[in-house]
């Protein structure tokens, strides 16, 4: 399961990176702070009107959580629409978005507890997609790299929680429902304005 969604990731991925040669103006961006831990991100922003464009936006990151738990593994996917209010180089500048997400998370932990001082193996699961709005800067600079910072939060539309304990299952009430996001976007603009 973990190998077809990194397949999936990459073959999105492939597909944006083709679509930069038939639009006119395409932004490629990742995020560096997820690379120093090595978390993939990517997104690639396609101009539709000089004051409007739509990002696709994924990642996947695999760690321990600084040894905190034994696995986590989290892919999030979004597809955000931009709305710039003064753009000097078309989609750029100060923009509102709104915003849709779907994320799945996945962490594992073993722990020693209980009487008999057996290891416990805990399992988490968490699935949600949900609509928010947001807000964001974007510059580019006259050699046609970008920079992009936004954030946004939302509502979980559709949200499934699992637990399973040394084996069995166990319901979990439905307690978070906020989504979100923050970015921190490096790239370069293809095609487009960059003077």
């Amino acid at each position: 399961m973990k190998t077809t969604k990194f397949i999936a990731f990459l073959a999105v991925f492939f597909f944006l990176g083709t679509a930069t040669q038939i639009q006119a103006q395409v932004d490629l961006t990742t995020n560096p702070v997820n690379l120093l831990f090595g978390n993939i991100n990517a997104g690639a922003d396609i101009k539709i009107k000089e004051n409007f464009s739509i990002e696709a936006n994924a990642a996947y990151s695999k760690g321990d959580y600084w040894g905190l738990v034994d696995s986590r593994e989290r892919v999030p996917v979004s597809l955000i629409g931009k709305y710039y209010f003064s753009p000097k180089q078309g989609a750029d500048g100060f923009y509102v978005d709104g915003f849709t997400r779907f994320v799945n998370r996945n962490i594992q932990a073993t722990y020693n507890g209980g009487d008999a001082d057996v290891p416990t193996t805990v399992n988490f699961s968490r699935t949600q997609v949900g609509l928010g709005f947001g807000l964001g800067f974007k510059v580019v600079a006259p050699k046609g790299f970008v920079f992009d910072i936004g954030t946004g939060i939302g509502r979980a539309l559709y949200s499934h929680d699992k637990i399973n304990v040394s084996e069995q299952d166990y319901k979990v009430p439905e307690l978070i429902r906020t989504i979100g996001y923050f970015k921190i976007g490096l790239g370069y603009r293809f095609g487009g304005n960059r003077e």
